[in-house]
């Protein structure tokens, strides 16, 4: 059996998201604050060491109101308990798991499996964290308000003390052929045994300049050996574990003869104090060592180094000390999980920002690693199967993230809502969701995107340009339109990424674009040819028949699209959503257009290139920009210049960019029972 998806309800960011999750690994990207840990903390809060730790914080702002509209209730005279319950917001973590009907013992899934349909495969666990009807009058009772007390701060300072007493965890099974079809489960027992968690969390005190116990790596000795202590482990590991014990033993013996009666010399004589009743008692010291406080306490990891001279745990490299701690921490969840009485359906382990301190060709490597881990880990178990473990990796490396499969990845993105204000987390999933991509295109992007260390997934916005001269440029052009924009929209605060697609790729980002919802400016050559001798040839714009640039025919859904109809295309025309596209266009009081980059530097700054005004302005750009080598000149003039006149059409695109991105859309109307009838009628 495999866990397949999992759905998070009003927690924090995460007030209504769901995640496909891959059998092996999954990849969870996205910019800051956008909810990835958030999704790693619900798992500890319901199955790890932090579980049942909720408090009013954590319930989505979203869903907060309900306490508010749940009080309201209550405090009517018809209302009835189980309407004020229902009201009240949970937090919830629903998990889907699929399995083989024709498997003889599906194990700890079998509680869960409550439908009667033959072909039905999947199977669904909820937990909740939500009140009873007994907890109503201690979560919501207040006591009269005073003159001027604001019920809503009143009820939330309230709520602080009473949600951890009112509230608990609560399973249950739920039929996927019929969801009001549930069964609850009074204990845990059967959660613990379908699925374990495990974490590696992002908090890695490795550095030795900071506070804290470096010596991290140790540490984990002691939990290798709680493990191997148990009478489920392995018998190498108990054999290992029974020798720890041994040689302590033997310490112990030799401690106590010799050490503890020189220890006692240190202690006086109690009837040396002239106290008669005292005369006859004597103190004698025994020492005794545990075995777990001496692995915690007094173990040290040492690097094996030359003439016996063995370096400390922190000399090493930070890269180094994270990835060994990463692997020992896997091997200590392997352990836990080969130990356990009764191994869980699944075993899910949480992966936090493995990149850190690891050099790129170590994080590109790090995803097709894990498996390899898994198989040389249940090598030790030759006897058993496989290691079934599922990943779920969060990252912010694009180094990582683009050597991972499109399939494998969940982007996490938060949007501010229409009519509640609040930000909420968004979740993109590229296995369910990027249809819209061919599998040719997909597999570009892949291979752009892991070439160019691309880092989309992570960026507030994005420029996408078809040459190098645009992509160098770009800070300083970026500059120059920031000081015409107020300070709140400038583009060196926003987390920008330039990317150049080229102008035969450009539109093959537009599916990913759009899929993605991250605002973006595609900047275009209009590229004019005119047909000579039955071949298209380059030109200058006044001659152009139709446009050669692919992503211009793309954009506007033409082949044939001509360069008088670009020319006239409206900023509205040139917008779609979240991304706009610009090419050239006639500056203010112009009427010459440019073809491309260079030419159209030379239109926005005639008097610097000491070309006149006049009607042979746009021939004379033409021809300059003809002995442009390779763009080399367009760069020295503009890192030269201190001043000078971005192009329009690179102005214009860019002030767009500046604005935040596009609301969300909006959600249809709901329709009421009671409006049907009218309708109907």
């Amino acid at each position: 059996m495999k866990l397949i998806c999992v759905r998070v309800e009003g927690f924090r960011l995460l007030e209504n998201v769901e995640i496909a999750v891959e059998p092996n690994a999954t990849v969870i990207v996205g910019r800051n604050n956008s909810g990835k840990t958030s999704l790693t903390e619900v798992f500890d809060r319901f199955l790890g060491e932090q579980s049942g730790r909720f408090r009013l914080e954590d319930f989505a702002a979203a869903v907060r109101p309900k306490f508010l509209a749940a009080k309201k209730l209550r405090d009517a005279s018809k209302s009835t308990p189980d309407a004020v319950l229902a009201e009240l917001p949970v937090i919830a973590l629903t998990l889907t798991f699929s399995y083989d009907q024709n498997a003889g013992d599906l194990g700890p899934l079998s509680p869960f499996i409550i439908d009667l349909d033959p072909n039905c495969t999947t199977a669904i666990a909820r937990i909740e964290y939500s009140p009873s009807l007994n907890t109503l009058s201690t979560l919501l009772d207040l006591p009269e308000l005073q003159d001027g007390v604001n019920l809503t701060e009143a009820l939330f300072h309230h709520l602080r003390d009473a949600i951890p007493r009112t509230y608990s965890i609560k399973t249950f099974a739920i039929d996927p052929t019929d969801k009001t079809n549930r069964r609850g489960f009074e204990k845990t027992a059967e959660l613990m045994a379908l699925i374990h968690t495990g974490f590696v969390k992002a908090q890695r005190t490795l550095d030795v300049g900071k506070r804290g116990d470096t010596d991290v790596i140790g540490k984990l000795l002691n939990k290798l050996f709680r493990t191997a202590n148990t009478f489920t482990a392995s018998a190498d590991d108990q054999k290992i574990a029974e020798g720890l014990r041994a040689s302590v033993v033997e310490l112990e013996k030799v401690m106590q003869g010799d050490f503890d009666d020189r220890l006692k010399a240190l202690l006086p004589a109690l009837n040396t104090f002239g106290f008669p009743s005292l005369n006859d008692t004597e103190l004698r010291p025994q020492t005794t060592i545990n075995v777990e406080s001496l692995l915690t306490d007094n173990t040290r990891i040492l690097y094996t180094g030359m003439d016996g001279v063995h370096l400390p745990e922190g000399y090493n490299g930070l890269g180094t000390r994270n990835l060994i701690y990463i692997l020992l921490q896997l091997e200590a969840l392997h352990k836990a999980y080969r130990s356990s009485a009764m191994r869980p359906g699944t075993h899910l382990v949480f992966i936090e920002e493995p990149e850190a301190h690891l050099h790129p060709q170590m994080q590109e490597v790090f995803i097709g690693q894990l498996n390899e881990a898994v198989n040389t880990l249940s090598q030790k178990y030759p006897q058993e199967s496989v290691w079934q473990v599922q990943f779920i990796v969060s990252t912010h490396s694009s180094h990582l993230a683009n050597a991972a499969q499109f399939d494998a990845i969940r982007y996490f993105f938060n949007e501010l809502t229409v009519h509640e204000g609040v930000r909420r987390t968004k979740v993109k999933d590229f296995r369910r969701g990027a249809e819209a991509i061919s599998s040719e295109d997909r597999r570009f992007l892949q291979q752009y995107m892991t070439l160019t260390k691309c880092d989309l997934y992570f960026a507030d916005k994005a420029i996408i340009v078809e040459g190098a001269t645009e992509r160098i440029l770009m800070p300083r052009i970026t500059k120059l339109v920031d000081m015409d924009l107020p300070p709140e929209s400038k583009l060196a605060r926003q987390y920008i990424t330039t990317i150049e697609a080229g102008g035969a790729h450009a539109q093959v980002f537009y599916p990913l674009l759009e899929f993605l919802e991250l605002k973006t400016l595609v900047i275009a050559d209009l590229d004019a040819v005119n047909l000579v001798e039955s071949r298209w040839k380059k030109c200058p714009c006044a001659e152009g028949q139709r446009t050669s640039n692919a992503a211009l025919k793309a954009w506007f859904g033409d082949p044939d699209v001509s360069i008088e109809a670009l020319i006239a295309k409206t900023a509205h025309d040139k917008t779609k959503r979240f991304c706009r596209i610009a090419y050239q266009m006639p500056e203010d009081g112009s009427e010459h257009c440019a073809r491309s980059y260079e030419d159209a530097l030379i239109l926005a700054n005639l008097t610097d290139f000491g070309i006149a005004n006049d009607a042979t302005a746009a021939a004379k750009a033409w021809e300059v920009a003809q002995d442009f080598r390779k763009s080399e000149e367009a760069i020295k003039y503009a890192i030269r210049e201190e001043n000078w006149n971005v192009p329009k059409y690179i102005r214009e695109g860019l002030m767009w960019l500046s604005e935040p991105p596009p609301p969300p859309d909006e959600p249809p109307p709901i329709v009421l029972e009671d409006e049907l009838e009218v309708v109907a009628a």
